[in-house]
């Protein structure tokens, strides 16, 4: 066995160039620093809007940190490949001897990004349990257990995965070191080509689980349309995941597999990054929101609209200003489902329905959720007569119209 030669018998009429083979570790680099900033960058803005404005630090986020620390560590093994023996690199242009390190690298990379995808799409199904799902009503909601189910199935994956990979040769060391001869091994293959398959299956159905609820909630269809998109961005998921599918069948029955190889790490990296856009941007709106990009941009553009305030002052001399800006987003409507549930809608000018029927239909056809206890309804301002009356000197009250 010649560690010196090349890994592959050359092309007839190419000569091997073993010391500097053309590679494309630029364009490598260039895709692991991008995905590599755009996944932090997902896990600081989460944490600024959840952590700092909101002040949670929920199981979701614990979930999350632990997954950008693996992360890491898959990034590293990506890396090395850069060195040993390059991106798309031919492997008739490879030492064989620069197999082993190669192969050490794609074998910390797969039990680490398994690790990474479970701990993230456990953090996205524990949080939509939560908010889509009220409290008391969790163990009897086909949603809710559907979540349990996908969180279950994601763990024994990972899990068996691990296992899978951390037994595939007796002794442990052969799993990458080729020149163990007396090895036992079973192919590879197999599990990739299982796992890509589960992981596929498990994104779509995560991607058409919360559609179906979300427009069964009791808010406007614009609300409803935010909520949607929030959580279809789970397609990015599906895509990413189909085609490192694809290259993992291309890989394994590649001849030259360290050319392959680049393909497959590249959708691992954006597979990965996919699942820290998803399970991070929804924070996107809070932060836009509290820190008023979203009304500069609306003034800027003359995307607000006035109303009046209906009526003059009460309590002031100068009275209330005759016109309110009033913000036509809808993008707070996640986070309002976080942190209170269902929004509630405002009471109409005039009514004169009982809390009782206060659950109605507004003017886009959706119910309108109760207040939970303790809520302001609306107020009623009462004026009050002095009347002579009978001598008796009595006050009559005479309510006027109620105040959104």
């Amino acid at each position: 066995m010649d560690m010196d030669g090349p890994a592959l018998a050359p092309p007839e009429g190419v000569t091997p160039d073993l010391d500097n083979p053309a590679n494309e570790n630029g364009l490598a680099m260039f895709v692991l620093i991008f995905c590599s900033v755009i996944s932090t960058i997902c896990v600081l803005l989460r944490g600024y809007g959840k952590v700092y404005l909101l002040k949670r630090f929920q199981l979701e986020e614990g979930l999350v940190l632990c997954a950008f620390g693996c992360f890491w560590g898959c990034v590293w093994s990506m890396f090395g490949v850069l060195k040993t023996p390059g991106y798309f690199v031919h492997q008739y242009e490879v030492r064989l001897g620069d197999l082993i390190p190669m192969t050490y690298y794609i074998f910390v990379m797969g039990n680490i990004y398994v690790v990474v995808l479970a701990l993230l799409k456990v953090a996205m199904l524990s949080e939509w349990s939560r908010i889509l799902v009220p409290r008391n009503n969790r163990t009897s909601s086909v949603f809710w257990w559907g979540c349990m189910i996908m969180i279950a199935i994601q763990v024994l994956a990972c899990v068996g995965n691990v296992i899978a990979l951390n037994v595939q040769c007796i002794p442990h060391q052969a799993s990458w070191d080729f020149t163990i001869l007396d090895a036992k091994c079973f192919p590879l293959y197999t599990l990739q080509l299982s796992s890509g398959i589960i992981y596929l299956t498990t994104d779509i159905i995560m991607f058409f689980m919360p559609q179906h609820l979300i427009w069964t909630l009791q808010m406007s269809w614009k609300k409803r349309l935010g909520v949607s998109v929030v959580f279809g961005l789970g397609l990015l998921a599906c895509v990413a995941a189909a085609f490192r599918l694809q290259v993992t069948v291309v890989y394994g029955h590649a001849t030259d597999a360290t050319y392959n190889l680049g393909s497959m790490i590249f959708w691992v990296m954006a597979e990965m990054t996919c699942a820290f856009f998803v399970v991070c941007v929804p924070t996107i709106p809070k932060i836009l929101q509290d820190t008023g990009i979203i009304r500069s941009i609306k003034r800027r553009f003359g995307l607000t609209k006035t109303g009046p305030t209906g009526g003059s002052g009460y309590g002031t001399k100068g009275g209330l200003p005759t016109n309110r800006s009033i913000p036509t987003s809808t993008s707070k409507a996640y986070y309002m489902l976080d942190e209170s549930g269902v929004e509630m809608g405002d009471v109409k000018s005039g009514s004169t329905s009982s809390t009782e029927h206060l659950r109605q239909e507004d003017k886009d056809n959706s119910t309108v959720a109760v207040p939970a206890r303790g809520q302001i309804v609306r107020t009623t301002r009462i004026t009050v007569n002095e009347s002579a009356e009978a001598g008796y000197g009595r006050k009559e009250g005479y309510p006027a119209r109620s105040w959104d």
